[in-house]
């Protein structure tokens, strides 16, 4: 799977170079912000400014606010088309349009909708291109898929879980009392720490589609019911 196009960084880059395209198709006239903004170009702008809080948004974390940060980055690429259509019916108004600009354009929208494909996948399911996946917690396990085969945890094991937060958003370390007892590859969870009482992992929102307060209570639930122990 492609991820680069994911990335703040990347995305920025790309909906640049559509960009600086649509500043090419921007006829001839006054200079200034307003006649600039007032062109195929002002579109591309609005796009970075509306992808940029997209992505901070759902950064914040809890299951509306991600699919409310990948929607606003939905509405970015649809900016980036207006500002290419405009281009388009500019050109076909007889606007000296230079090839390179198309050329320009064509690059930064690949990447547009490479992260757009991305997105909305995400909004429909939040544990799209995760490479753990959160399928189920019942009181006798959690069922989980790692690199997609299954695994499962047996609610015995829970020992405690807390809220977290991190670079990959909101999540929730789950203590087990045991690695080894895990059913399936234990070594493709995301564990992040080993400790006297057991090992740790994290489930982040994103892989469970669940927010974290919401999943603690659950995993809570099933080590109780599971008589795990845990403080």
């Amino acid at each position: 799977m492609l991820r680069i196009p994911l990335s703040f960084q990347a995305r920025a880059m790309f909906i640049g170079l559509a960009c600086a395209a649509l500043a090419c198709m921007t006829p001839p006239g006054p200079k200034g912000v307003l006649p600039f903004l007032a062109s195929p170009a002002g579109p591309g702008v609005a796009a970075l400014a509306v992808m940029a809080v997209g992505i901070s948004v759902e950064e914040l974390g809890t299951i509306r606010r991600i699919r409310i940060g990948v929607g606003l980055c939905v509405v970015a690429a649809a900016l980036v088309a207006a500002g290419g259509l405009w281009g388009a019916a500019l050109a076909a108004l007889g606007a000296p349009i230079a090839w390179p600009a198309w050329l320009l354009y064509g690059a930064g929208a690949i990447g547009v909708a490479l992260a757009l494909r991305r997105d909305v996948a995400v909004f429909r399911d939040p544990r799209h291109g995760q490479s753990v996946r959160l399928e189920g917690i019942s009181a006798d396990a959690v069922r989980l898929t790692a690199n997609g085969a299954p695994v499962t945890i047996p609610a015995a094991l829970i020992h405690d879980v807390s809220l977290a937060t991190g670079p990959d958003g909101r999540g929730v370390f789950v203590l087990l009392g045991s690695r080894d007892k895990v059913i399936g590859d234990a070594r493709a969870l995301p564990w992040v720490a080993a400790h006297r009482d057991g090992d740790t992992l994290l489930l982040t929102e994103h892989q469970a589609a669940l927010d974290a307060e919401l999943l603690a209570a659950r995993l809570l639930e099933a080590a109780s019911a599971g008589e795990g122990e845990y403080r």
